[in-house]
C-alpha cells in the first residue's frame, strides 16, 4: 500500500456540501427555502448513488453506509501508519499498514468506526467565515463513494459540525458500539475525578 499522492477535487462533500448546509440553516427564509428544496434533491440523489454501489460494496461498507451518526458528538480520532518494510532497490517506496479509528457519541451509546486505511486521513478546514459554534464538534453528514478504477477501495466523507471534512480512504471497516447505562456514568464521573 503506497500513500496516494493525487491532489483531491476542490469539492470534496458531492452531496451534503458546507455551502448547502449554510444556506440550508439561512436566516433567510426564501434562502433557506431554495436550500430546503436543493437538500431533498441531494437526499434522493445520495440514496440512488449508495443504491447503485451496493452490489460492489463488501457487507461491511454497505452497514457503515446504513449507519445514521447525525449529530453525534465526536470524541476521538486517531490515525496509525507504519512502514511494513524499507525501500529497496525494485520498490522505491516502503509499504505501509493504516488505521483509523473514529469515536463518537451518541445518546447514550458509543460507537467506534475501525477502518483499514488505502491512504492516509485528510482533514478539510472549514470555508472561510463558516458561520456555525466550532467547540463540541459534532457528525453532520457522510457520504461513501468507490474509487473510480480501483475496485476495493473506498472513501468516507463526513462533514462535522465546525465545517470541516474528514475523508477517510480506507478498504474495510468495523463499527464497535456499545450502551453507557445510566448506572454506569455515575461511577465513570468518580472514577475520573
Amino acid at each position: 500500500m503506497r500513500p496516494q499522492t493525487e491532489k483531491p477535487a476542490d469539492q470534496v462533500m458531492r452531496f451534503f456540501t458546507p455551502d448547502l448546509f449554510v444556506r440550508f440553516n439561512s436566516s433567510d427564509d426564501a434562502t433557506a427555502d431554495q436550500a430546503n428544496d436543493e437538500w431533498e434533491t441531494a437526499i434522493r440523489a445520495y440514496r440512488t448513488h449508495i443504491d447503485g454501489l451496493r452490489e460492489q460494496m463488501p457487507s461491511q461498507v454497505r452497514r457503515l453506509a446504513s449507519l445514521c451518526l447525525h449529530d453525534a458528538e465526536i470524541l476521538a480520532s486517531e490515525q496509525a501508519v507504519e512502514p511494513v518494510f524499507p525501500p529497496g532497490p525494485l520498490e522505491p517506496f516502503p509499504s505501509w499498514t493504516g488505521v483509523s479509528i473514529l469515536s463518537v457519541r451518541q445518546d447514550h451509546e458509543v460507537t467506534s468506526l475501525i477502518y483499514v486505511l488505502w491512504d492516509r486521513v485528510r482533514s478539510h478546514q472549514s470555508p472561510e467565515g463558516w458561520p456555525f459554534s466550532r467547540s463540541r464538534t459534532h457528525w453532520l453528514y457522510d457520504e461513501i463513494d468507490i474509487v473510480s478504477n480501483r475496485p476495493g477501495m473506498f472513501l468516507h466523507r463526513v462533514l462535522l459540525s465546525d465545517g470541516a471534512i474528514l475523508e477517510i480512504p480506507f478498504v474495510s471497516a468495523l463499527i464497535h458500539s456499545f450502551s453507557l447505562s445510566e448506572s454506569h456514568e455515575p461511577d465513570a464521573a468518580r472514577q475520573s475525578a
